[in-house]
Parts: C-alpha cells; structure tokens; sequence
C-alpha cells in the first residue's frame, strides 16, 4: 500500500506523534519543493485505546494495531491536505497549550454513525516546554 502508520506509546505519546507528523512535513515538503514531481504527504494523528496482536490471518508474522482509535486517525488522514497534519480531539486536548491549531469542525467519517472533531495542527510549542508544563502542574498539585 501507500500508507505508513507509526504508534507511539507511554506518557507523552501525543506530543511524540504531532511532533513526528509536523516533522514528517517539514521534511518531505523541503525535499518536494526542489522536485516538484515528487509527492507529498497527508498526516493522520488520533490517539486512544488499540490491540496490538498478530492478524488472524494463516502465516502472520507481525505484528498489527487495530481499533477504533487507529480507524479515526486513517480518516483523518484522509480529510488532510497534501502537506498537513490533521488531529483528532483527544490528541488536540492531550496538546493542550502546546499546539497551535485551526478547528476543522465536526468532520463526517466513514465507519462512524457521529461526525469526529478535527483539528488542523500548524504548530507546537518547542520542545521542553512541555517539561515545564508538567513540573509547574506537579508542583501545583503538591501545594496545600
């Protein structure tokens, strides 16, 4: 097929996978812009619960994530444009003030009886600023 799909895992996984996405951008749009015949790339990022496992398919060797989670992210990357990097609502919230974002709205998907809430994501705060939100929300919780 055409398509990629990279899993992050742990704590900070949303911020890992946005930034791998803008980066993933960055750098093919820098190559693509001195060959304009080369292709360019749609991101889609969503994050939540998925099963890892081996498909149920005779002579799997590999391994496959699969759900709902990772069903929403393909459809999102579908409603990108060449060149962005669209994210579902849990991985927007996740964010937080890190990400700069422009809100797509509800977005009708295919498999899913309700529209999904879209978020292009244009930028994110630079890295260790997200050290510093989690110390300062650390140190919050443990004042009296």
């Amino acid at each position: 097929g055409d398509a990629l799909m990279v899993v992050f895992r742990e704590e900070g996984h949303a911020s890992r996978a946005a930034r791998a996405g803008l980066a993933f951008q960055e750098e093919t749009g820098r190559i693509a812009s001195a060959r304009p015949d080369w292709p360019r790339f749609r991101v889609g990022v969503n994050s939540g619960a998925a099963i890892v496992g081996l498909p149920d398919a005779r002579g799997a060797r590999r391994l496959t994530v699969t759900g709902d989670t990772v069903n929403v992210a393909a459809r999102l990357e579908g409603q990108a444009r060449a060149g962005e990097v669209v994210i579902g609502e849990t991985t927007r919230t996740a964010l937080g003030s890190l990400a700069q974002v422009e809100d797509l709205g509800d977005l009708p998907v295919k498999g899913k009886a309700q529209p999904v809430r879209a978020f292009l994501l244009r930028a994110l705060a630079p890295e260790g600023h997200e050290r510093d939100q989690r110390l300062q929300h650390e140190q919050a919780k443990s004042e009296p």
